[in-house]
């Protein structure tokens, strides 16, 4: 007799400060019509895990972390219309759909956003084989679009891509520095380009802007040499979307932008900044925050990627016991791109 017939290998944070634990536990079960069992087949990793097991994003544990979550379904409740085996995305986020937010359209800043469970935060994610979730977070897929590659759409892709698309509200032509060029800052980078501007990769890695070279961006400079931005535009970039927002970047982008233009926060940081309010109010900049996306968002963005209007940034696989080590190879600047898990059913 099997005993892991209604178990599942597990990776779940038990103390903030310690490694993943990889354990067997209990195999979700459907208990709504609404719930949807999936079979995981890739989990992006995001830099945000190394955030919730540092304490910078605050969880109740024991949590299974990863958000990035892909994969087929296995079991779905009557409310679904969904059919075993169908290649599906989740959208990790929840908002309400009911508040004032979520009606005008604005759902990452719905007030109960918080409150309500987010896979791999405040819910158990996708570093299982087995991950739950309701029918409401579902995203199809085509089967043409690699799975690995969609998985890391899940938070990196939709994350630049609200950044770009709706916060930054990007046009034609304009400069725009992508200051951070780990995974969400080179989706970001991509998506920029499809708008039609011209872009700007800014990192201290010669090997991401490298990569980021090869994804279509027009510069790549050197952290050290920010001054360098000013010498490809005229008088600065438009738009700067910080994907490390520390106190150095926000310096250098306050040197880097152009009169109205828009720096745009969507690294996370619990830690203060400094701005000068003189530069600001004499320049007319502004500084803006960005969160996630919304599915309708996620959605369009599936459609992009199944389009080949950008590509795949998953540079390096690891298997579910491999977890720590990727997540250490992430903290450690050694990942290009982005890692991604991939699961092995017998």
């Amino acid at each position: 007799m099997d005993v892991r017939v209604n178990c599942m290998r597990a990776a779940r944070l038990h103390r903030i400060g310690e490694v993943l634990s990889l354990e067997d536990i209990k195999k979700p079960e459907i208990e709504s019509e609404d719930d949807v069992i999936i079979k995981m087949r890739a989990a992006g990793i995001c830099y945000s895990d190394i955030h919730v097991i540092d304490g910078v994003i605050s969880v109740n544990t024991p949590l299974t972390l990863g958000h990035e979550i892909s994969g087929e379904v296995y079991e779905a409740g009557s409310n679904t219309k969904l059919k075993k085996g169908e290649k599906i995305l989740v959208h990790f986020m929840n908002p309400c759909n009911k508040c004032k937010y979520c009606l005008d359209g604005k759902s990452m800043q719905c007030i109960n956003q918080f409150n309500r469970p987010e896979y791999g935060f405040s819910a158990d994610g996708g570093y299982a084989e087995y991950c739950k979730v309701n029918y409401d977070r579902i995203v199809r897929l085509p089967d043409t679009l690699p799975i690995d590659f969609a998985a890391t759409l899940g938070c990196a892709g939709i994350t630049a891509y609200h950044a770009v698309k709706s916060i930054a509200d990007i046009n034609v032509a304009d400069s725009i520095a992508i200051y951070g060029t780990g995974g969400v800052g080179l989706y970001a980078l991509q998506i920029a380009k499809a708008c039609g501007a011209k872009c700007i990769a800014i990192s201290r890695s010669k090997e991401k802007l490298k990569f980021a070279e090869e994804l279509g961006a027009d510069y790549s400079i050197d952290a050290n040499n920010i001054k360098e931005v000013k010498k490809v535009t005229e008088g600065g970039v438009d738009v700067i979307l910080d994907f490390v927002v520390n106190e150095e970047s926000i310096k250098n982008s306050q040197k880097i932008l152009a009169n109205g233009g828009k720096i745009v926060l969507v690294g996370v940081s619990n830690k203060p900044i400094s701005i000068n309010p003189q530069t600001f109010v004499l320049k007319e900049l502004s500084i803006l925050g960005s969160l996630v996306g919304s599915k309708n968002e996620l959605e369009e963005l599936v459609w992009l990627a199944s389009s080949n209007r950008i590509k795949s940034i998953v540079k390096k696989h690891y298997s579910l016991e491999e977890i720590n080590i990727a997540l250490n190879e992430l903290r450690e600047g050694k990942i290009i791109g982005r890692g991604c898990i991939i699961f092995n059913h017998q």
